[in-house]
């Protein structure tokens, strides 16, 4: 009995000289792997494995691909040659890897992974290829799919085993598991694909499948038919497109080899693949570097009713728990974003960051966005354990309206009925206001009438002109509100400063040395009201040793 194979679709690398050192191409193509179509054998871990690119003008980067298997040495055969014609004419191109009768075992799927990285980070492929398994070879595609969703922009398949119980059945699939067919049977929760398909379903997969319903070696009951109600379980049925074809059993029909649904399917995918999907878009939107993981939109505070939310920026790689860097945004109190936040290249360094919304002026007025920073500081330390924080060590950073709330985070009295303290450990100032009653446009002169004072941001933040409530305005000024306890401050500010003046800074800086803090006042050449000296690696280095010499554990 033969379980027909249709071999992941061929192999023709691109560029001879970009293979990476994983790859082992001493051997002649011929005897690594005969392929139906012109393309590249070559070895990887030792196993033969192929690549064929599309035409030279067709080719594009990242270059869409599909994944096939079961790769084997007959396969891809003769039959599948149409198919991968199509794609390759589509500019898609055709990949995979000898496994031998792997059945979607766990060594199956790292041999699978071996590939995939080899032509993602070595030869260029997108991201998400679509996978095309033929028969057993869909138990190689849905496994490594199940591993990995968020790499797989589709599936297709042509009479696909997904219920390894049905074929190869437990005692020929056993020995691939390294597993007896006993511990194979009590473990099958953990390695049937049909048992984990709710995964594919949830991630939005979407597959097509062609599969004949006189299949006595497949049967399309317990494998395609079953993937499908599976899908719809989820609520997700829409994303399958299961095509039956009546009398057909598990043969060369050439119908199976000539679907061009299928076809059609998988260079669509294949090509989606190439795109950036949602979340990475959304990384690149946010400046994300690629080591370092986001969770974002977490609700620390629902003040009135309506959330108030965090993005926390972590380390992919790391041990122990994170200090921790909350930036708070500027624009006037009026306006901003917690979205772009400047401070994530800390988190390549050790810290945690997070990045926070505070209510603006048109929700709210003073003191509502201290309380909202006091919030979200009580949140950092009392989810400390779920997040893997360091509820202990705690900075603040901010630039212009966001300066101003953290230096007042770093001089105001913490609440006397605070469960959780919202005090902070370091504070890093970006030429912030930290005197609302000097500050030139809360100020009546020969420049600024009562009239344009009154609709200052100042006075949008009070909720009065500056000048007729100066307690308040001194209340709601880091220059009133230094003690000697207060943290460490780095100060920040640029030369030319024509929204809030150098002063400010430099007044603040006078008033923590003489009360005995620690302060650094850093005056930035050049520099105007934030931009792009402020952007510098200099200037980074001096705000990540100020977190690192305040915040990390002394060795």
């Amino acid at each position: 009995m033969s379980c027909l194979r249709l071999g992941v679709v061929l192999a023709a690398l691109v560029v001879v000289s970009s293979v990476g050192q994983t790859a082992e191409p001493q051997e002649s193509a011929e005897s690594i792997k005969k392929l139906i179509l012109p393309g590249e054998a070559f070895r990887l871990e030792g196993r033969p494995a192929f690549v064929m690119l599309p035409p030279e003008e067709k080719r594009t980067s990242p270059q869409p691909w599909i994944m096939y298997a079961p790769t084997l040495p007959t396969s891809p055969d003769k039959h599948e040659k149409w198919m991968h014609e199509q794609f390759l004419a589509a500019g898609v191109a055709v990949a995979g890897i000898d496994a031998g009768e792997a059945y979607g075992s766990p060594e199956g799927q790292r041999l699978m992974s071996v590939l995939y990285e080899e032509l993602t980070e070595n030869r260029g492929f997108a991201p998400r290829p679509c996978l095309f398994g033929r028969s057993r070879g869909g138990l190689w595609v849905s496994s490594w799919a199940i591993a990995n969703p968020n790499r797989v922009a589709g599936i297709i398949g042509i009479y696909p085993v997904y219920d390894l119980t049905t074929y190869p059945g437990l005692k020929r699939a056993a020995p691939a598991y390294e597993l007896t067919p006993e511990e194979l049977e009590r473990r099958l929760a953990e390695y049937n694909p049909i048992e984990r398909i709710e995964v594919l379903a949830k991630a939005d997969i979407p597959v097509c499948i062609i599969h004949g319903d006189d299949d006595k070696v497949v049967p399309l009951k317990q494998n395609s038919a079953e993937l499908r109600r599976r899908y719809q379980q989820a609520g997700k049925g829409g994303l399958v497109e299961l095509i039956v074809v009546e009398g057909q059993g598990h043969n060369y029909w050439e119908g199976f080899f000539h679907c061009q649904s299928c076809v059609d399917f998988a260079i669509r995918q294949a090509k989606a693949g190439a795109r950036p999907t949602a979340a990475a878009e959304n990384r690149r939107r946010l400046q994300v570097p690629d080591d370092v993981e986001v969770q974002q939109d977490l609700v620390f505070s629902r003040p009135d009713g309506e959330p108030l939310r965090l993005d926390l920026y972590r380390p992919k790689q790391t041990e122990g728990r994170l200090p921790v860097v909350m930036w708070v945004h500027g624009g006037g109190w009026k306006q901003g974003s917690k979205e772009r936040c400047p401070a994530v290249y800390l988190a390549q360094h050790g810290f945690a960051v997070a990045s926070i919304q505070y209510r603006l002026t048109d929700r709210a007025q003073w003191p509502a966005q201290i309380d909202d920073c006091r919030a979200a500081v009580r949140w950092l330390r009392s989810h400390a354990d779920e997040y893997g924080l360091d509820g202990e060590r705690i900075g603040a950073w901010g630039g212009s309206a966001g300066g101003h709330l953290v230096a007042l985070l770093g001089t105001l009295d913490t609440p006397a009925d605070e469960a959780v303290s919202s005090r902070v450990q370091a504070v890093c100032d970006w030429y912030g206001p930290s005197d609302l009653l000097t500050m030139p446009p809360n100020v009546v002169s020969e420049k600024r009438s009562r009239e344009q004072v009154a609709a200052s941001n100042g006075a949008k933040l009070l909720g009065s002109p500056v000048p007729d409530v100066p307690e308040l305005a001194r209340q709601a000024s880091a220059l009133y509100q230094v003690s000697s306890d207060d943290p460490p401050f780095l100060i920040m500010h640029g030369e030319k400063d024509p929204g809030v003046p150098l002063e400010q800074s430099e007044r603040l800086h006078d008033r923590l040395t003489q009360a005995g803090v620690s302060s650094t006042l850093h005056v930035v050449p050049g520099a105007g009201h934030g931009g792009k000296e402020f952007r510098t690696s200099a200037v980074r280095a001096v705000v990540r040793k100020f977190f690192e010499q305040h915040l990390h554990t002394s060795e």
